[in-house]
């Protein structure tokens, strides 16, 4: 019997950058569903940091849609960001010559855009599709005005975002954004063409119904951890913790510096360690040279053996995120290496953390909550690192989330025939 083909489709082909965490995730699918037999296609931008792949000659052409601003390609960029007519007519051509028996898509708003789905269709693809953010839903993807949370789009009414500049504080993005949404949604482009989507936190699950999506077609799916790369580190003498990830508005960073500042007055403060980069470092650089807090490092971005050096000498890690988040991995890897999380109680985060056994749960945005939770943590026992390792094992194995995800992907192949 012929192994079975899988069309991985993800805007980023590597996990650099602005890939993240979801680039990562696509890299180690890839990786162990090719273990179990499958062929595994990738389809891409060609932005310059894609790794090589045979079929890398189909891979679409990269824009530049980080900062907004007006060019000669502005047009053009602008039509394709909502129907990219020539992603669709690569992937047309790939299509032909690899015959997949079922796509996986993750990301591929902006850059490729849902003008790939009709083709898939045609192609008599199943699909399914990864949710991991909220850009189906709301013009700006994570579902922020003025830095807090906002539903006012719900219904349709995405000219809100607009109204509050709420992509990249920009009225031109944000129009462009809200277009792009109000497109997918008349035409119901993901709705009709996906056979199912996965949420990794029960509560996208929720959030999505809760709009109006289809729940029978809405499945939840786990993320998972490498336990064998994050090893279990006993618990260090440490006067430090951590944060690590995207430095970038919607992490909460800002008022994760003022729980900080008020630790220090009291005098018996914990070191903040940040690792990481984004659009947000210069500004709280700037802030901290200006006024404090004083007992900041920061350690750049770190991957690797550093990165997990870097998490076993926090005596716990921090995520103090200001919007609904999935089900961030960083709390995932944090818990597999033994250390307690003190994270926000919003979105998915409050799924992964027991608050006060591998824990600790604060309010967001609020300075006064946030430091409570980070005195918490820093008062619990090497129990808390165990129980956060075992909850890693019981819950997130790599190998038990890949299982289940053939399994998916093979009765989605089976709708083929």
């Amino acid at each position: 019997m012929a192994s079975p083909t899988l069309l991985l489709v993800n805007k980023f082909w590597h996990d650099a950058g602005p890939s993240g965490g979801v680039g990562r995730y696509v890299l180690q699918e890839a990786e162990d569903l090719a273990g179990l037999g499958w062929r595994v296609v990738p389809f891409a931008i060609d932005d310059g940091d894609a790794r090589p792949s045979p079929w890398g000659a189909h891979f679409a052409p990269a824009r530049d849609y980080r900062s907004p601003r007006w060019s000669r390609r502005a047009p053009s960029d602008a039509l394709a960001l909502i129907w990219n007519v020539e992603a669709a007519r690569r992937l047309d051509a790939l299509l032909r010559e690899t015959r997949p028996d079922v796509a996986h898509l993750h990301n591929i708003y902006h850059h490729l855009s849902p003008s790939i789905l009709p083709v898939l269709s045609r192609h008599g693809v199943p699909i399914v599709m990864t949710l991991h953010d909220l850009r189906l839903l709301c013009p700006a993807i994570h579902m922020l005005r003025r830095g807090r949370v906002c539903e006012r789009c719900r219904g349709g009414r995405f000219y809100e975002a607009v109204l509050g500049a709420c992509v990249k504080e920009s009225r031109a993005a944000s129009l462009l954004a809200a277009v792009e949404t109000a497109h997918h949604a008349l035409r119901r482009l993901y709705r009709r063409h996906v056979w199912r989507f996965f949420c990794p936190s029960r509560f996208y699950c929720d959030k999505f119904a809760a709009w109006g999506w289809p729940p029978d077609k809405i499945e939840h799916l786990p993320n998972f951890v490498d336990l064998d790369a994050w090893r279990f580190r006993p618990p260090a003498d440490s006067g430090s913790y951590l944060y690590f990830g995207r430095v970038s508005a919607e992490k909460g960073l800002a008022d994760l510096l003022d729980a900080q500042a008020l630790w220090e007055r009291s005098g018996d403060a914990l070191m903040l360690r940040i690792a990481g980069t984004g659009p947000w470092e210069d500004h709280l650089r700037r802030r901290l040279a200006a006024t404090g807090p004083c007992r900041v490092e920061f350690m750049g971005p770190l991957a690797g053996e550093a990165l997990h050096a870097a998490v076993a000498q926090a005596r716990f890690t921090v995520l103090p995120s200001a919007w609904y988040e999935n089900a961030p991995l960083s709390v995932l890897e944090s818990m597999a290496a033994g250390r307690p999380v003190a994270g926000s109680d919003i979105g998915g985060i409050p799924e992964l953390i027991t608050d006060g056994r591998d824990g600790v749960l604060f309010r967001p945005g609020d300075a006064a909550s946030i430091l409570t939770g980070l005195k918490r943590a820093a008062a619990l026992g090497p129990e808390a690192g165990a129980a956060a390792r075992a909850k890693a094992e019981r819950l997130w194995s790599r190998s038990a989330h890949m299982t289940r995800l053939r399994e998916i992907l093979t009765a989605a192949a089976a709708t083929r025939a």
